[in-house]
């Protein structure tokens, strides 16, 4: 997992995070998800997106 953005491709340069990366509306805890329940995974997504930006 390295964030980018994919589209039928990879969208080069392009990536996303926290609730634009699908944690939002729902995501991994659900769609009657508290608001607070998504911060776990907006670090995680911001953490991960951040190591493949400045590894590429």
């Amino acid at each position: 997992m390295s964030g980018q953005v994919l589209n039928s491709d990879v969208i080069n340069g392009l990536y996303a995070a926290g609730e634009a990366s699908g944690f939002g509306g729902g995501g991994v805890h659900g769609y009657r998800a508290l608001e607070g329940t998504f911060l776990g995974g907006c670090l995680f997504t911001g953490k991960v997106v951040g190591g493949a930006i400045r590894n590429s």
